[in-house]
Protein backbone atom coordinates (compact mmCIF):
# COMPACT_ATOMS: atom_id res chain seq x y z
CA UNK A 1 0.00 0.00 0.00
CA UNK A 2 2.85 2.38 0.84
CA UNK A 3 4.29 1.76 -2.63
CA UNK A 4 1.04 2.88 -4.29
CA UNK A 5 0.92 6.15 -2.32
CA UNK A 6 4.60 6.78 -2.92
CA UNK A 7 4.13 6.35 -6.68
CA UNK A 8 1.12 8.68 -6.63
CA UNK A 9 3.12 11.28 -4.69
CA UNK A 10 6.07 10.98 -7.07
CA UNK A 11 3.80 11.33 -10.12
CA UNK A 12 1.96 14.39 -8.79
CA UNK A 13 5.23 16.01 -7.74
CA UNK A 14 6.77 15.38 -11.14
CA UNK A 15 3.93 16.90 -13.15
CA UNK A 16 3.28 19.77 -10.76
CA UNK A 17 6.38 21.62 -11.86
CA UNK A 18 6.26 20.81 -15.55
CA UNK A 19 5.42 23.91 -17.50
CA UNK A 20 5.29 24.12 -21.25
CA UNK A 21 8.61 25.54 -22.23
CA UNK A 22 8.16 27.28 -25.54
CA UNK A 23 11.32 28.02 -27.44
CA UNK A 24 11.98 30.05 -30.58
CA UNK A 25 13.33 26.78 -32.02
CA UNK A 26 10.18 24.73 -31.27
CA UNK A 27 6.87 24.98 -33.08
CA UNK A 28 3.53 23.74 -31.78
CA UNK A 29 1.73 21.23 -33.94
CA UNK A 30 -1.00 23.80 -34.65
CA UNK A 31 1.63 26.20 -36.10
CA UNK A 32 3.26 23.65 -38.39
CA UNK A 33 2.35 23.78 -42.08
CA UNK A 34 0.51 27.10 -41.69
CA UNK A 35 1.40 30.31 -43.46
CA UNK A 36 2.88 33.04 -41.31
CA UNK A 37 4.77 36.20 -42.08
CA UNK A 38 8.37 37.29 -41.72
CA UNK A 39 9.77 40.80 -41.61
CA UNK A 40 13.40 41.84 -41.44
CA UNK A 41 14.21 43.89 -38.33
CA UNK A 42 17.27 45.43 -36.64
CA UNK A 43 18.14 44.77 -32.98
CA UNK A 44 18.21 47.93 -30.85
CA UNK A 45 18.68 46.43 -27.37
CA UNK A 46 19.00 43.00 -25.77
CA UNK A 47 18.71 42.03 -22.12
CA UNK A 48 18.44 38.77 -20.21
CA UNK A 49 15.17 38.03 -18.42
CA UNK A 50 13.59 35.15 -16.52
CA UNK A 51 10.46 33.61 -18.01
CA UNK A 52 8.03 32.06 -15.55
CA UNK A 53 5.49 29.45 -16.65
CA UNK A 54 1.84 30.44 -16.58
CA UNK A 55 0.12 27.09 -17.07
CA UNK A 56 -2.37 25.67 -14.58
CA UNK A 57 0.40 23.56 -13.03
CA UNK A 58 2.87 26.44 -12.65
CA UNK A 59 3.79 27.78 -9.24
CA UNK A 60 1.75 30.95 -9.78
CA UNK A 61 -1.51 29.02 -9.83
CA UNK A 62 -0.99 27.38 -6.43
CA UNK A 63 -2.12 24.01 -7.81
CA UNK A 64 1.24 22.29 -7.15
CA UNK A 65 1.12 23.32 -3.49
CA UNK A 66 -2.47 22.12 -3.08
CA UNK A 67 -1.82 18.79 -4.79
CA UNK A 68 1.37 18.08 -2.89
CA UNK A 69 -0.27 19.12 0.40
CA UNK A 70 -3.14 16.71 -0.15
CA UNK A 71 -0.87 13.83 -1.16
CA UNK A 72 1.52 14.54 1.72
CA UNK A 73 -1.32 14.69 4.25
CA UNK A 74 -2.80 11.40 3.05
CA UNK A 75 0.59 9.70 3.04
CA UNK A 76 1.46 11.06 6.46
CA UNK A 77 -1.83 9.99 7.99
CA UNK A 78 -1.65 6.52 6.43
CA UNK A 79 1.99 5.67 6.90
CA UNK A 80 3.41 7.53 9.89
CA UNK A 81 0.92 7.73 12.73
CA UNK A 82 -1.36 5.49 14.78
CA UNK A 83 -4.59 6.58 16.44
CA UNK A 84 -4.79 10.30 17.01
CA UNK A 85 -1.10 10.69 16.10
CA UNK A 86 -1.90 10.05 12.48
CA UNK A 87 -3.81 13.33 12.24
CA UNK A 88 -0.81 15.24 13.54
CA UNK A 89 1.47 13.30 11.21
CA UNK A 90 -0.87 14.05 8.30
CA UNK A 91 -0.96 17.75 9.10
CA UNK A 92 2.80 18.03 9.46
CA UNK A 93 3.63 15.97 6.39
CA UNK A 94 0.97 17.79 4.35
CA UNK A 95 2.42 21.16 5.32
CA UNK A 96 5.96 20.06 4.52
CA UNK A 97 4.90 18.51 1.20
CA UNK A 98 3.00 21.68 0.25
CA UNK A 99 6.02 23.89 0.87
CA UNK A 100 8.35 21.52 -0.96
CA UNK A 101 5.92 21.17 -3.88
CA UNK A 102 5.53 24.94 -4.25
CA UNK A 103 9.29 25.58 -4.10
CA UNK A 104 9.94 22.81 -6.63
CA UNK A 105 7.24 24.15 -8.97
CA UNK A 106 8.67 27.66 -8.71
CA UNK A 107 12.13 26.50 -9.72
CA UNK A 108 10.95 24.11 -12.42
CA UNK A 109 8.68 26.67 -14.10
CA UNK A 110 11.44 29.29 -14.54
CA UNK A 111 13.74 29.46 -17.53
CA UNK A 112 16.22 31.85 -19.02
CA UNK A 113 14.92 34.24 -21.62
CA UNK A 114 15.93 37.25 -23.62
CA UNK A 115 14.04 40.49 -24.24
CA UNK A 116 14.85 42.04 -27.61
CA UNK A 117 13.85 45.55 -28.64
CA UNK A 118 14.05 45.95 -32.39
CA UNK A 119 13.22 48.41 -35.16
CA UNK A 120 11.24 47.51 -38.26
CA UNK A 121 12.02 48.97 -41.69
CA UNK A 122 9.05 51.32 -41.23
CA UNK A 123 10.68 52.76 -38.08
CA UNK A 124 8.44 51.16 -35.44
CA UNK A 125 10.12 49.85 -32.32
CA UNK A 126 8.73 46.62 -30.87
CA UNK A 127 9.79 44.17 -28.18
CA UNK A 128 9.69 40.38 -28.03
CA UNK A 129 10.60 38.20 -25.05
CA UNK A 130 11.47 34.60 -25.85
CA UNK A 131 13.59 31.69 -24.67
CA UNK A 132 17.33 32.27 -24.66
CA UNK A 133 18.01 29.54 -27.23
CA UNK A 134 19.54 32.13 -29.55
CA UNK A 135 21.73 35.06 -28.54
CA UNK A 136 21.44 38.36 -30.41
CA UNK A 137 23.63 41.49 -30.54
CA UNK A 138 22.75 45.15 -31.09
CA UNK A 139 22.69 46.08 -34.76
CA UNK A 140 22.12 42.52 -35.95
CA UNK A 141 19.61 41.93 -38.75
CA UNK A 142 16.96 39.36 -37.75
CA UNK A 143 13.62 38.09 -38.94
CA UNK A 144 10.46 38.70 -36.95
CA UNK A 145 8.35 35.63 -37.62
CA UNK A 146 4.62 35.83 -36.98
CA UNK A 147 2.45 32.74 -36.73
CA UNK A 148 -0.69 31.62 -34.90
CA UNK A 149 1.38 31.06 -31.74
CA UNK A 150 2.69 34.63 -31.57
CA UNK A 151 5.96 36.26 -32.57
CA UNK A 152 9.55 35.06 -32.44
CA UNK A 153 12.89 36.36 -33.59
CA UNK A 154 15.32 34.26 -35.58
CA UNK A 155 18.29 34.58 -37.88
Amino acid sequence: MFKRYFLLFAFVSAISGCAAQASPNVYRGSDAMRAGSAEQVTVVRVRNVTIVGDSMLSANSGVPAILSTLVGAVLGARVIGNGDGRYIAGALSGTAAGVIGQVAATHLSQRDGVEVIFRTDSGRQLVVAQGADQQFVVGEQLYLVSSGGGYRLTR
